[in-house]
C-alpha cells in the first residue's frame, strides 16, 4: 500500500526492526537462510554457528564465509536472494503455523498509522522482509518502499541514511536527528541509531534482556510493546 504523500503523518519517521521486535518465525527463517547460503556459496567454512540477531543478511554471509570477498558476495547476492525466497516460500505453511507477532505490536502500529511514517529498517533482504510482514498481517501498517534492507548495505548503521533519503524523496521533506526513531531488540539496533543521531528505543523481546540493552544507553528500553502509553513516551520522549 502506497501512502498518500499529501496526507498528514506527523513529523516522525519510525524505523522498525522486524525479527525479535515486530515478529518471530520460530527459527524457520534462520534455518531457511542457512540452506540458501549453502546452496549458493557452498559448504560453510566456519565450524561455529553465526549469531544472526541484529545483523544484516549480507553481514551474515560474509561472517559465515570469511574467505569470500565483498565483490564475490555481491556478484552472487541476487542468486542467493532468489534461492532464499524460493526456500522460504516452501516454508509458508510452517511459518503461518509457528511464527507470531510480538505482544502489543498491532496496537502500536495501528495507533501510529496516521500519526507517524512507519517503515522497516531490517537486516533482512527486502523480499524476505516483505514476505514476513505480509504473511503475518503487518505489511499495510508500514511504508515498505521507504524502508532499508539487508541487501541495501552490509553495515546496519548505513541503512538509516538510506531510509531517510527514500522517505525524503517520497514525502518532500527531510528527516534527521530525532525526526528519526530506530526501534529494535539488539545492541546493533541501538548502535545503528546512535551513530546516526536518531532517537533509539530498545525492546527486550529478542535474545537480550532489559538489563543487557540498558548497557548500550538507548533513549528508552521497554520489556515489550504491550504498554501503549509507555511505547509512545519512548518514541516521542513524552506522552502523546
Amino acid at each position: 500500500m502506497q501512502p498518500d504523500r499529501n496526507r498528514h503523518f506527523g513529523t516522525k519517521l519510525v524505523l522498525w526492526d522486524i525479527d525479535g521486535t515486530l515478529l518471530h518465525t520460530d527459527g524457520i527463517a534462520g534455518e531457511t537462510m542457512r540452506a540458501a547460503m549453502e546452496q549458493t556459496f557452498g559448504a560453510t567454512v566456519r565450524q561455529e554457528r553465526t549469531f544472526y540477531s541484529g545483523k544484516t543478511d549480507r553481514q551474515i554471509i560474509q561472517e559465515t564465509f570469511p574467505h569470500l570477498t565483498l565483490s564475490s558476495v555481491l556478484e552472487q547476492l541476487q542468486v542467493f536472494i532468489a534461492v532464499y525466497v524460493a526456500e522460504f516460500e516452501r516454508q509458508r505453511e510452517a511459518v503461518l503455523a509457528r511464527a507470531g507477532v510480538m505482544p502489543g505490536t498491532r496496537a502500536v502500529l495501528d495507533h501510529l498509522h496516521t500519526r507517524a511514517i512507519q517503515a522497516p529498517l531490517t537486516g533482512n533482504v527486502a523480499p524476505i522482509a516483505r514476505m514476513k510482514l505480509d504473511w503475518l498481517g503487518l505489511l499495510d501498517f508500514l511504508h515498505f518502499e521507504v524502508g532499508a534492507y539487508g541487501d541495501d548495505h552490509h553495515e546496519r548503521s548505513l541503512l538509516v541514511p538510506i531510509a531517510a533519503e527514500r522517505a525524503s524523496r517520497y514525502y518532500g521533506r527531510s528527516f534527521s536527528g530525532h525526526d528519526l526513531v530506530v526501534i529494535g531488540d539488539t545492541p546493533h539496533d541501538i548502535r545503528c541509531g546512535k551513530l546516526n543521531g536518531t532517537r533509539t528505543v530498545a525492546v527486550a523481546t529478542g535474545p537480550y534482556s532489559v538489563d543487557d540493552l540498558q548497557i548500550y544507553e538507548p533513549d528508552a528500553v521497554l520489556p515489550d510493546l504491550r504498554d501503549l502509553p509507555a511505547v509512545l513516551t519512548a518514541i516521542w520522549g513524552e506522552y502523546v
